[in-house]
């Protein structure tokens, strides 16, 4: 059953995505190279509406074949339906960041209130119940899955492997039981998400767009959130799974912040584009952050499942290597910008 969904979900978005690139080429919805991009040549974009419309689809069915999920199930149409409706509007005409944390706020509203607030997180001792610091760490911690993804689709093939991945890796540690209502609406994303890959991946033939970046987002924010409930995995499971994005993403945004530049800006600042730029490839920081995915970030979400008490611990031996990377380059990045203002 789990395969079927995968590979119908992956043979829809395949179809889809092609149907949308011609749609995008005739219409002329290009994404055209400026001083801040990292492709080189104008590509269509919006192909991430295969991945919403097959996995808006999932749920939808999860809410008729089984009805205790029906809650879950609304929380994948409504919620993600606000998320993509606000990335499909910045795609056509530009969206202010005003109005699009608007959207994803009150998704993120949405969520908490299905899921009761934030989970309880296992901690040595017992588990932790935040309360009301829950909901606003979940509501910001939601908001911030959404842009994450926004901010790291912006080379080849990245973003729809880094979904992958995650999907992938918590069906595998999940085993026999997928995580409730969510199961078919993630197994579904998986499928899509690798369909559109065999557009996106380096050179790619189409861009996943805000639409498709912000709702896998908020799709994995959902994930974690709503399989909280369903053992082994873990809120840590998730966070370590999704190590390479959180790290790359939240010190390039602090480090904006500290420089006092405008964090809703497009830039080529990211870990990932520099690495695209000096390499000279996207396809190579692709696989390099698969190859991190694969043999560093697993392993440790691997650990969080195994010992939860300990899950604090594992994401923190996880993440910190990944952020010292990030910020090295980062540190080195800005001094060859002063030696350049100095010689100049």
């Amino acid at each position: 059953m789990r395969w079927a969904v995968v590979i119908g979900a992956f043979l829809a978005s395949l179809a889809l995505v092609g149907l949308l690139r011609q749609m995008a080429l005739r219409a002329g919805m290009l994404d055209v190279p400026n001083a801040r991009s990292s492709h080189a040549s104008p590509t269509p974009r919006g192909g991430g509406l295969a991945i919403v419309i097959v996995t808006m689809v999932a749920a939808a069915a999860e809410a008729i074949l089984a009805r205790g999920a029906m809650v879950d199930s609304l929380v994948w149409l409504v919620g993600g339906g606000l998320v993509a409706l606000a990335g499909f509007l910045d795609d056509l005409h530009g969206l202010s960041a005003i109005k699009r944390l608007g959207f994803h706020f009150s998704a993120a509203a949405l969520l908490l209130l299905a899921n009761g607030g934030l989970p309880a997180l296992p901690w040595p001792g017992g588990a932790i119940e935040l309360g009301i610091f829950g909901w606003i760490i979940g509501a910001v911690a939601i908001v911030w899955s959404i842009n994450l993804f926004n901010f790291m689709d912006g080379i080849d093939g990245l973003a729809a492997a880094q979904a992958i991945f995650v999907v992938g890796s918590f069906a595998w540690l999940q085993g026999s039981d997928a995580g409730g209502g969510a199961s078919l609406p993630l197994l579904a994303l998986a499928g899509a998400a690798t369909g559109f890959l065999v557009w996106n991946f380096p050179p790619a033939r189409i861009f996943m767009g805000d639409v498709g970046s912000g709702f896998v987002g908020f799709a994995l924010a959902a994930g974690a959130l709503l399989t909280a409930r369903h053992a082994p995995t873990t809120l840590w499971t998730w966070l370590v799974l999704n190590g390479v994005f959180v790290a790359d993403a939240t010190v390039t945004l602090v480090v904006r912040l500290v420089r006092g530049q405008r964090i809703y800006e497009a830039h080529r600042e990211h870990l990932y584009q520099r690495l695209s730029r000096r390499w000279q490839s996207h396809r190579t920081v692709t696989l390099t952050a698969i190859a991190v995915n694969l043999l560093w970030c697993l392993p440790w979400a691997v650990a969080t499942v195994r010992v939860p008490d300990l899950g604090a611990a594992f994401a923190a031996a996880a993440l910190g290597p990944l952020f010292m990377v990030v910020a090295m380059f980062a540190r080195e990045a800005l001094h060859s910008r002063v030696c350049e203002q100095n010689l100049k």
